[in-house]
C-alpha cells in the first residue's frame, strides 16, 4: 500500500507544479477570450514550494516515518488553503474588462482544476499514509 500512496503524493506534487505555470482563469467578452492571471503569479508560487517540501516528506513517509506522513497531510491542508483563500476569489474577477465591458465573464480554466486536484490528492496521500502507512517490516 505504501508504494501506491507514495505514487499518489508524487502525482499530486506534479499536478501542483504544472498548475503553477498554467492559466487560472480567462475572461470572455462576447466572442473574444482574454487570458487572465497565471496560477503561480496569483499567490507568489507558494504551491511550488509546497510541492517541493511535499516530495521530501513523501519520501520520508514512504520510508516509514510517521511524522513525515503527518507533515505531508499538513502540506496538503496548506495547499488546499492556498487554493481556497488565494485563488478561488480570483477566478471570478474580470479586472479592467469587467469595468469597461458589460458582458465580461470570468471563468476557471485548467490551472485552477489542476491545483485543486493536486491539493486534494496531496491531502489524501498524507492522511492515508498517516492512517495506514504503518512501520515497514524488515522480514
Amino acid at each position: 500500500m505504501r508504494p501506491a500512496l507514495f505514487a499518489l503524493a508524487v502525482v499530486a506534487c506534479v499536478l501542483l507544479v504544472i498548475a503553477e505555470f498554467s492559466q487560472l482563469n480567462e475572461i470572455r467578452i462576447l466572442t473574444v477570450t482574454e487570458k487572465g492571471v497565471k496560477v503561480g503569479s496569483n499567490h507568489n508560487y507558494a504551491l511550488l514550494i509546497i510541492a517541493i517540501a511535499s516530495l521530501v516528506m513523501a519520501f520520508g513517509a514512504f520510508r516509514g516515518a510517521r511524522p513525515a506522513a503527518f507533515a505531508l497531510a499538513a502540506l496538503g491542508v496548506a495547499a488546499l488553503l492556498v487554493v481556497l483563500l488565494a485563488d478561488l476569489p480570483e477566478v471570478g474577477r474580470e479586472g479592467i474588462y469587467g469595468r469597461d465591458y458589460e458582458g465580461a465573464k470570468a471563468q476557471a480554466v485548467i490551472g485552477f482544476y489542476l491545483e485543486t486536484a493536486g491539493a486534494i490528492a496531496l491531502l489524501a496521500a498524507g492522511v492515508l499514509t498517516a492512517a495506514f502507512g504503518g512501520r515497514r517490516s524488515d522480514a
